[in-house]
């Protein structure tokens, strides 16, 4: 039986059907959903989490992926629409951030169930986006070198030739979504938004991150956790129990 377009999305997804609240949860340039999967031991019973997996990632690897942020959205959008009639929230990371606040506002548009929350980690402000270097259109070598700057590539991925021919061209496509990206003026999204920032990013730092605050005209709450681009993973734990706190 062929799967759905959303099958596809969510594949791993731990949907709750008792009125607590669906994290879907959107990953970084070059990641996939087992990311997210490794947060499932750490969520409380109050909250269940639902990686999505893009095109391009781990099982879907052999589909192409997505290099501009409206193709992206609009896949996303439409998996996501059939799974709206729970209470969720939008938790994205780097890219997966940009994507979590594009999917709100084509919610939005589409006149579709609001999330209760968004949650931002190691992502710009959208309207500063533009102040972060674009790099997919380096040679090789160039290109790899901007890329460990964000770190979350193992080294033996980054040794391995073989390896790194796989990914070059999944990662290019990710970093032409960031590197294209633009943001539109619109008015502010009507939910609450947690930023979360690594003290150490030297590429996303804590001031692009804390004017997530001009995007929303609810709540807001931002914070920094020591470590570099990818502190979501060493601070996994501490941050699954923030969001189901923040949905509580």
């Amino acid at each position: 039986m062929n799967r759905t377009a959303s099958d596809r999305w969510l594949a791993f997804a731990r949907f709750a059907d008792d009125g607590r609240p669906n994290v879907f949860c959107f990953p970084f340039a070059g990641g996939g959903a087992s990311f997210y999967r490794a947060w499932l031991p750490f969520a409380p019973p109050s909250i269940a989490i639902c990686p999505l997996q893009p095109p391009g990632r781990e099982e879907r690897f052999v589909e192409k992926s997505f290099d501009t942020m409206e193709t992206l959205v609009r896949d996303a959008t439409e998996a996501l629409l059939p799974h709206l009639d729970q209470p969720f929230a939008l938790f994205g990371h780097s890219l997966g951030a940009m994507a979590c606040f594009e999917i709100a506002h084509a919610l939005r548009e589409r006149g579709a169930p609001a999330p209760a929350h968004l949650f931002v980690s190691g992502a710009p402000a959208p309207h500063l986006s533009h102040l972060i270097p674009s790099v997919y259109e380096l040679p090789d070598a160039e290109f790899l070198e901007a890329v460990k700057r964000y770190g979350g590539l193992p080294d033996e991925v980054l040794r391995s030739c073989d390896l790194l021919d796989l990914l070059i061209q999944r990662l290019r496509a990710d970093f032409k979504i960031s590197g294209t990206y633009r943001y539109t003026d619109r008015p502010p999204l009507a939910i609450p938004i947690n930023a979360f920032a690594g003290r150490d990013d030297d590429v996303v730092t804590p001031a692009l991150v804390e004017p997530w605050r001009d995007h929303t005209t609810g709540s807001f709450d931002s914070e920094v956790f020591t470590g570099g681009h990818f502190f979501i993973a060493q601070h996994a734990r501490e941050i699954v129990l923030k969001v189901a706190r923040a949905l509580a």
